[in-house]
Parts: structure tokens; sequence; C-alpha cells
């Protein structure tokens, strides 16, 4: 402790901040047991499922890969798989029951993937499918989810239901690069265990929503509607929505796997769309109702806040300026200790999806790059942590964007694996 009643007060005050670590590791340990022993489920209650698959048109060979993988889980529920694409690309997809595709002329409040997704649902209600007893699963034309998501999503007894985002197609090869941006994805894995786990389960008032692996029943979709005026962010657009209108939320533990962007352009474009997509909900009621743009800005607020006081009050104790009881120096390394165990955790996670497997035949060569790979997430942790206060600088810098930016989702690396 100092004489100076400001500084005390900003010693104090940095060390809330360094308990963040330990509150979100008590957040994500209650998310699971919400998971585990809350989840309500409703075999039989729901009688069709709807997977529908949307994209640009742009990668056949990954959307083709991703019908194939979930006909092989031969699931016993009545289902579908549509494929929705834009005018001009490819349609001969095998073992898709619908391939829609977008007309040109149809018009409606959002743009690109959000018209797509309007007109979807418009076809669906012509087609009796916006019922309560129908769900439909949401996949991009870069993700899969498992067998066991697809089977937790469809009997979840819910209005709204996900799992977690785990970039585990091909996590960490091809390259220093993707080895790099993989990691960089890995704070998704950890908001969705800390934070969706709790807002989307516990609460029903979600922080976050991703659009990969979003399950909604017909009935949900009749009523909230895609039809707002957005260029991105239409999965938090419309979770968000849908639990204003009181629409019941679930959250299960089963993974939604998706490949991270392979360069460094098109991970910033990604984070550019979703950044002014955040933003524009934020700053607008037609789009996101009041509490939760509120609730989406303090997280932004608080973000950038914890970093910058984190990072000082570090300094200032390991300097002596600031002294504190040793107490207080106990909680700073139990939490900086918790800080680098959860980012240790997604690398263990998300190492182990299956074009990983398959590309290392040899079990002890896939254990030991599991092993590797949870190593160097716990090291890469402040990097990974600090990139999106970054990329948001940046993408605020760089200004909105125009309209819906796509990156490549393809990498000659997937050649390797069927």
């Amino acid at each position: 402790m100092t004489d100076d009643p400001v500084l005390n007060i900003l010693q104090w005050t940095l060390l809330v901040f360094f308990m963040i670590p330990l509150i979100e590791i008590a957040l994500g340990l209650l998310g699971a047991a919400w998971a585990h022993f809350g989840y309500l489920k409703a075999p039989g209650k729901f009688t069709d499922l709807v997977i529908q698959i949307t994209s640009v048109g742009e990668e056949p060979d990954l959307v083709q890969r991703t019908i194939n993988k979930i006909r092989s889980y031969e699931l016993q529920m009545h289902h579908q798989i549509w494929v929705v694409i834009e005018p001009g690309h490819y349609v001969d997809y095998e073992n898709a029951d619908e391939v829609i595709v977008v007309p040109r002329t149809f018009k409606c409040k959002p743009i690109d993937k959000a018209r797509a997704l309007e007109y979807t649902r418009l076809l669906r209600a012509k087609e009796g499918l916006n019922r309560p007893d129908v769900k439909i699963l949401f996949v991009d034309d870069d993700t899969l989810p498992s067998k066991r998501y697809v089977e937790l999503a469809f009997d979840g007894d819910y209005d709204l239901c996900q799992g977690i985002t785990v970039p585990s197609r091909w996590y960490a090869v091809g390259g220093w690069k993707h080895f790099l941006l993989s990691h960089l994805d890995n704070i998704r894995t950890r908001n969705c265990l800390i934070y969706c786990s709790c807002t989307q389960g516990i609460t029903q008032k979600p922080l976050f929503v991703h659009g990969e692996g979003l399950c909604i029943t017909g009935k949900t979709e009749e009523i909230v509607t895609w039809d707002r005026p957005i260029v991105a962010s239409d999965d938090l657009v419309f979770g968000t929505n849908a639990a204003h209108q009181g629409m019941t939320w679930g959250y299960f533990h089963a993974a939604i796997q998706l490949v991270s962007p392979w360069s460094f352009k098109e991970n910033l474009n990604q984070r550019w769309r979703w950044t002014w997509g955040n933003f524009d909900a934020i700053g607008n009621r037609e789009i996101m109702p009041k509490g939760a743009a509120v609730f989406k800005g303090l997280k932004y607020a608080l973000g950038f806040a914890s970093v910058i006081a984190s990072t000082t009050g570090a300094f200032l104790l390991l300097m002596g300026i600031a002294k504190v009881p040793p107490q207080a120096h106990v909680v700073f390394w139990m939490s900086l200790i918790a800080w680098f165990t959860s980012y240790g955790v997604t690398g263990w996670i998300n190492s182990g999806g299956e074009p990983n497997r398959d590309l290392r035949q040899n079990p002890l060569r896939y254990w030991g790059f599991r092993a590797a790979q949870t190593l160097l997430a716990t090291i890469l942790t402040p990097v990974t942590a600090l990139t999106p206060i970054l990329v948001i600088s940046y993408s605020v810098f760089r200004g909105r964007p125009k309209k819906f930016i796509m990156i490549k989702k393809s990498n000659k690396v997937m050649e390797r694996t069927a």
C-alpha cells in the first residue's frame, strides 16, 4: 500500500481486473454443468429437420464434403439437406434434397447472406415447414456439425439452441500462417465455453450467437424473420431478437467444426465484416433491441478495459510501483495460471478434429500433435487474447464495408483427406 489515496484506488481497481480469468473459469464450469444437467431434450416432439447449407456457391467441393459426411451419419430423424446459393454457380450437388438458387430479383431489407436466409424462410412457409415441430439447422459452407451435434440440436426442447464452435478442421496444418491463424481462433471456442454456455443456456440472453450450427424451430423463424436492414451478423441479430421476443434458448456441449482462414488477409476481412456487423446492430434499434445492444456494447468496453488495465497492473506489480498485500499477489498468480490454462484447453479441443486425425495415421503422432498444440496454445495466450483488440481497432480505422465480405475457405491441404 502507499500513502497516495489515488494510487491506492488505482491499485485495487487494477486488481479487480486480475480476477477476470478466475471469474471466467467459474462461468465456464457453471455453463458446462448446465449443458450437462440442465439442457432439456424432448425426443419425439420434433418431426422434421432441415439442414441448410447457405453459401454464395464458390466452395462446391467443401459443401459436397459436408453433405457426404452428414449422409454418412445415417441420421434416424426425418431430415432434408438444402443447399442455398447465388445464381451462376455449380448446382449439381449429390445427395442434396434441394439446391435452391436465390433469384437476383428477390428483394428484402437485408442483403447477401441474410437475404438468402429470408428467401428460404419464405419458401419454408409455402411448404408448411414454419411449424413448431420442425427444426432448421444452419450450416455454413466451411462448417460441419458432428453427429452428436445434430442429434442434440434436434432433440433440444427450445426455440433456439446451439453448441460450441470448434476450428478443428485442418487445425494448425498447411504452413506457419494457418498454424497461427488456427490458434488465433482458439478464442472463439473459449468464448463459447464461457460466455455462450452461460448467456444462452442459463440467462437466456445471448451475448454471442454464431450462424454455424444455429438450430431453430420453423415457428421461431416465422415469428422473428431475417428481414432487417443488415449486411452481416445476421446470426447475432436473429438470436438476440428471438430472446427479446421471449423465445427460449438452449446450449449444449457438442462441436460445430469449422475451418480457420488460410491467410492473414482473409482473417482480417472476416473480422472486419464481423466487427461492423456488430457495430451496426448495436447502433440501430431496427436491427437489435436496446437491452441486447447495451449488453454487447458493454462486453466490447470491458474487453478493451480489461486488457489495458490487466497489462498496466501487471507491470506496476512486477516493477514494485503497486504494492498490495501478499494475498492479492496470490490472486494475481492464480488468475494468470487460469488464463493460460483456459487457452491451453482450447488447443487440446481444437486439435482433435477428424482431418487432423486422418492426416496422422500413426496414433503416436496424432496424440503427440495434440499435446504439442495444447502447449503452443498455452504459450500463445497473450497473442491470442490481444489480437481481437488490434483487429477491432484496425476495422474501425478501415471503415464500414459496403457489402458482405467473402473469404476463400478451401486450400490444397484439404486434398490430402477425403
